[in-house]
């Protein structure tokens, strides 16, 4: 009898052994169930709310104001006074040049000028003896007329006497017309010299002003041999070296402002369409996020990138400086208020693909969904799932005919 039960308690034994391992079988592999570690992957909600496309870049900052010093003649570099990265005040200087020909350009400038100014003053000396010749001649002659004019008075009372004789009488009336005549033509004369002596003057006053635009000429290119930045900002190039030689329009240096600031960013060929004038920007300096907004769109693609300008506020932190590496992302088109979700590995934009929603804390399912456009790190959810709902955004090594995760701890 006890070995008859022992017999069933053997087979029933067996037999419920065979029922839990068709139910394994069945649960694990009739399903198609894979089991995972909940520590092995990433999960993610849908979320719905306002949706921005978002577009990130790289570039680095530079300044709004900016001055480019060239060479204005052939010089050579004498002296180096600052290097790049020094702060610089619009009169600071950055460098010396030397030229020998513009020293002795401007000393003989100058000594036009002064020859020029000297020569005026001569001639006014002159101008002013003649003058005296003139006056003393007219004085003397105005003298003579006088003494002609009474004498004809004084002789006319005799004349009609017949004292003297109408001969007398006529030659000395003949003698004071002549002298009043000349008396005339000297005034005349003292009159069409002054004319001339203005005129003289004009002239030379003309020369001067000549002579004095060579030497303004000749004097401003000799003070640019004095290489000053122009502007407040900072000392951001100066490709030159000491002893070199320059030509005109070479390049001595770039001096940027320090405020306010752009940010240059370079987008990608396929995102440019996103990017709108005005748009909004977050600038990641290394020394914070700065908020920013689009002024500017390249017209043009160089190597697979748009060039944007991004104009950043003018109260920045002192850290924050020109030719500063930075990232950007750049907010797009808003598609309103969607359903979206941190971005699968693997998931392209306009895609549809099957990826596995958590049906419960510890098991998720295949379930096939529409994406959208992405923002970031964010993608459009346009079906296939539900705000609230979970799944798993990390890449999965498992086979493409698993339909079920099973999540151990």
């Amino acid at each position: 009898m006890n070995w008859i039960t022992s017999q069933r308690v053997y087979a029933g034994i067996v037999v419920l052994s065979s029922l839990l391992l068709i139910s394994g079988w069945r649960q694990g592999f009739a399903s198609n169930s894979h089991f995972i570690e909940a520590k092995h992957v990433s999960i993610a909600a849908v979320q719905s709310g306002e949706f921005s496309q978002k577009v990130t870049g790289y570039g680095s900052l530079l300044s709004q104001n900016q001055r480019l010093i060239t060479a204005s003649s052939v010089a050579i570099v004498d002296e180096i006074k600052l290097r790049p990265g020094a702060i610089v005040e619009a009169d600071s200087v950055l460098l010396t040049l030397k030229n020998p020909e513009l020293d002795n350009a401007l000393q003989q400038a100058e000594a036009t000028l002064q020859n020029s100014r000297t020569t005026k003053r001569k001639f006014m000396l002159e101008q002013q003896r003649e003058l005296l010749e003139q006056a003393s001649r007219l004085a003397e002659l105005k003298a003579d007329a006088e003494m002609a004019n009474l004498q004809v008075e004084a002789e006319a009372p005799l004349a009609n006497e017949g004292i003297i004789s109408a001969m007398d009488m006529r030659r000395s009336r003949l003698k004071a017309d002549q002298l009043n005549e000349r008396l005339t033509l000297e005034h005349e004369k003292l009159s069409k010299l002054r004319d001339v002596h203005r005129e003289h003057l004009s002239i030379q006053d003309e020369a001067i002003k000549q002579a004095e635009a060579e030497f303004h000429a000749a004097q401003y290119q000799h003070d640019q041999l004095i290489v000053r930045a122009g502007i407040k900002g900072v000392l951001q190039r100066q490709p030159i070296s000491l002893g070199q030689s320059v030509n005109v329009g070479d390049e001595l240096a770039l001096v940027g402002s320090l405020s306010p600031l752009l940010a240059e960013i370079k987008v990608p060929q396929m995102q440019i369409q996103l990017v709108q004038h005005g748009a909004m920007a977050d600038i990641d300096t290394r020394h914070g996020i700065v908020s920013g907004q689009v002024i500017r769109i390249d017209p043009v693609v160089a190597d697979g990138a748009v060039s944007v300008d991004i104009k950043l506020p003018e109260a920045l932190s002192a850290d924050i400086r020109p030719m500063q590496m930075v990232d950007a992302v750049i907010y797009g088109k808003s598609r309103g208020q969607v359903n979206f979700v941190s971005k699968p590995q693997g998931v392209a934009e306009d895609s549809r693909l099957t990826v596995f929603k958590l049906d419960n804390p510890h098991q998720a399912s295949r379930v096939q969904v529409q994406f959208g456009k992405i923002a970031g790190n964010s993608i459009e959810v346009i079906s296939g799932l539900q705000a609230g709902e979970k799944i798993i955004v990390s890449a999965l090594a498992i086979d493409a005919d698993v339909t079920q995760i099973q999540l151990t701890q």
